[in-house]
């Protein structure tokens, strides 16, 4: 009896031992995984809690960090990993796991040059390989396998690229795996993160083993394209990159056959931005869209459905020292510059055709800014509102249709057609109409060239081409109305041309030069230049040109021509006074007796000169307001009549200005007050004074006079670019037929 419970002893004791044994082998593993990891992975590492469910086969790991080198920064990290095996399969030699969660990973990679964070983790690649060691694969025994339940939690991964400095962060990265199996006739995945500030990345994939086909899908959604920019760097000069990337893409494919790829779906590339080095926007786009209906890479096939554009602005700048966007691709230029010329050896030719086509191409509401520094004064303008479409193109299209339309700086519009042959490069034809520009704008380059300044004129020009590649018809229908060059400027660029002979030469009684150039040529000439002989003619035509005042016109109203040239005001001008009035009356006269006639106001004046005025004025009616009483609107109109009797030698108003002693004295009373006052204010200011005088001979000719509106227009000249000749508060008067 004794013996009997010896051995329920015994045995109980050696139960006990293996319980404890069991119960403290995770804490013992895990103290000892944390004591010794530099010994065995060179890294230091920490473990919260390791957790082994004996009876499920499960190994749960708790808050685990994997340090740097350094033993301070952290190099990889888990909240928690759960893995679940399945030791009952290993009886059919099957290797099986129901479940292997990741929550809350991390890896911090880091890369410099060819060098990683984690080269020292990697075992070194063996020289040679043991021929008596190995051994032989024995493929009528695959090894069994399968995986369940793989899933990643809110992962997060760094990678920084020491050479560019820039760091891409994906974070709340998920990955659910359903199965992964030996066996397995379809597997599905889903993993979805978020890259950077906005964007977020959505990609699946369904392979069918069976058939060997995989289909994959790509969702991304505002995903940010700075971190393109350090890359660029090296290739051109830019400040920043900056877009949303959008992508809704499809990859069907083989796996034997690795190059049979299809992709369909489409791209989106929303605020696009590239600036220069000194920050100034170089191009810019609300959106570039592309539409993928097949891109199949196996066939060298490629169909896009629709390309368009929306909205893009491209800012060009030319200075002495060359244009922006020449700076900005230096870096290409310089590198093309350093090659050396060698006769290139003969290559292989590839035998595979590339084969595509595009449904269409559009670009809506472009804008192109241009600056033009090289001249004597600065030349700005705007073509705005460009409106581009292209139609079906393939590698074998012979009649692509193009239409475009441009409002030129709000002063002329610009529209066309044409075709074009990809075939036949030569075969080209073209229609275009330029309506109504308003050649004022160009002053700086007839100032330059000419030495004197554009101060009216209209230009419209019909252009018609018809090549191919022997012969090219080409037809120019170039109208100019009212045009009129201003006196001498000074310029010492400009050349020494008979400008008033050949205006007297060339223009017509109603002051037209109307002209038809035709030009014929042989394409393939290789001395043959379209542009330059177009361009040729038509200066010669500008040069002599010059319009002649109202002769015509100012017998039917019983005035003198100059009297209807200009509508002259004073500065601060907000009504319509008598001499004013009569002139309108005058015009009334003239358009009841040719009622085919239109008559255009330009309003001009001198910006600067007019805002100094409305500054002084602002400041002493401030002055007033501070000590007359404002109650009502009698008071209101005293201080305006008071407001008229204020000179600028008055003693108040001296008094009041020697306040602001921290005004230079060198400065002028209106430069003073234009400080005073700010530029924004003022400017409002200005501008509403534009706008009423512009109001006012609109209301006057319609509304008094009874004048239609077709008979008369009127419009603001290009302040930013007018002449200083012209540079006075008035209305130049243009006449022009219907």
């Amino acid at each position: 009896m004794k013996q009997i419970k010896k051995r329920y002893i015994i045995v109980g004791g050696l139960l006990l031992l293996l319980f404890l044994g069991l119960f403290f082998l995770s804490t013992i593993a895990k103290n000892y995984l944390v004591k010794n990891s530099e010994t065995l992975i060179g890294r230091r590492i920490q473990l919260k809690e390791l957790h082994i469910n004996y009876l499920k086969v499960a190994i749960r790991a708790k808050e685990f960090v994997m340090y740097e080198q350094n033993k301070v920064d952290t190099f990889a990290a888990f909240k928690e990993l759960y893995v679940n095996f399945q030791p009952w399969k290993l009886l059919h030699n099957e290797y099986a796991f129901s479940a292997i969660t990741l929550d809350s990973a991390f890896v911090s990679v880091t890369q410099n040059g060819e060098a990683f964070n984690f080269d020292d983790l990697v075992p070194p690649a063996q020289d040679t390989i043991s021929t008596e060691e190995s051994v032989e694969p024995n493929d009528s025994d695959p090894l069994h396998f399968s995986v369940r339940n793989i899933h990643l939690l809110q992962g997060r991964i760094h990678y920084y690229d020491q050479l560019v400095d820039n760091l891409v962060m994906m974070e709340n990265l998920n990955l659910n795996l359903p199965l992964i199996a030996w066996n397995s006739e379809e597997s599905q995945m889903g993993v979805d993160f978020r890259i950077g500030a906005h964007g977020a990345v959505s990609l699946g994939a369904n392979v069918d083993h069976r058939q060997n086909k995989y289909l994959l899908s790509l969702d991304m959604d505002s995903i940010g394209i700075n971190a393109a920019t350090n890359y660029l760097k090296e290739y051109l000069n830019v400040g920043a990159v900056n877009g949303f990337l959008h992508t809704n893409l499809r990859i069907h494919g083989d796996m034997a056959q690795v190059m049979d790829l299809i992709i369909s779906g489409d791209a989106t590339l929303d605020a696009f931005e590239m600036t220069a080095t000194n920050g100034e926007t170089l191009i810019s786009a609300t959106q570039f869209f592309t539409e993928f209906d097949s891109l199949d890479i196996d066939k060298s096939y490629y169909k896009l459905g629709n390309i368009r554009v929306e909205e893009p602005r491209l800012y060009a700048k030319l200075e002495k020292d060359g244009s922006n966007i020449e700076k900005v691709f230096l870096p290409l230029m310089e590198e093309d510059s350093t090659t050396i010329e060698s006769k290139p050896e003969s290559l292989p030719e590839d035998s595979t055709v590339i084969k595509y086509h595009i449904d269409s191409i559009m670009v809506n509401n472009g804008v192109i800014t241009l600056a033009d520094l090289t001249l004597n004064r600065a030349f700005k303008y705007e073509f705005k509102a460009i409106n581009t479409a292209i139609g079906a193109i393939d590698e074998n299209a012979d009649n692509i249709p193009v239409s475009f339309s441009i409002n030129m700086n709000d002063n002329g519009m610009f529209s066309g057609t044409s075709h074009f042959s990809l075939e036949d490069p030569y075969r080209f034809d073209f229609d275009g109409h330029l309506k109504k520009l308003q050649l004022m704008s160009f002053s700086p380059y007839t100032e330059y060239h000419i030495g004197r300044p554009i101060t009216q004129g209209d230009f419209t020009y019909k252009c018609q081409v018809n090549m191919t590649k022997k012969k090219m018809e080409n037809q120019n229908d170039v109208r100019i109305e009212e045009l009129e060059f201003g006196d001498k400027t000074g310029d010492t660029t400009a050349t020494n041309t008979p400008i008033r002979l050949g205006l007297y030469l060339l223009k017509d009684p109603n002051d037209v030069i109307a002209f038809n150039l035709p030009v014929t040529g042989n394409p393939s000439d290789p001395e043959f230049r379209l542009g330059k002989i177009i361009w040729k003619a038509f200066m010669n035509f500008l040069i002599k040109t010059a319009s002649s005042p109202f002769k015509a016109l100012s017998s039917l109203a019983g005035t003198n021509p100059e009297s209807l040239e200009t509508l002259p005001f004073d500065y601060m001008q907000d009504s319509l006074g008598v001499a004013q009035r009569k002139t309108l009356d005058k015009i009334y006269t003239i358009i009841t007796k040719k009622p085919d006639l239109v008559f255009s106001f330009s309003q001009q004046t001198d910006p600067m000169i007019e805002k100094e005025h409305l500054a002084v004025r602002e400041v002493k009616r401030r002055m007033l307001a501070a000590t007359m009483p404002l109650n009502n609107t009698e008071d209101s109109l005293a201080l305006e009549k008071r407001l008229l009797e204020i000179n600028d030698e008055d003693e108040a108003f001296n008094a009041y200005m020697a306040q602001y002693n921290h005004l230079p004295d060198s400065l002028s009373m209106g430069s003073k007050c234009y400080q005073l006052v700010g530029e924004e204010t003022i400017g409002q200011t200005f501008t509403q004074l534009i706008s009423t005088r512009n109001a006012l001979i609109t209301h006057y000719l319609e509304e008094e006079k009874g004048i239609a509106r077709e008979n008369f227009e009127i419009t603001t000249a290009d302040l930013k670019n007018i002449p200083e000749e012209l540079k006075s508060p008035k209305y130049k008067v243009e006449v022009t037929l219907k």
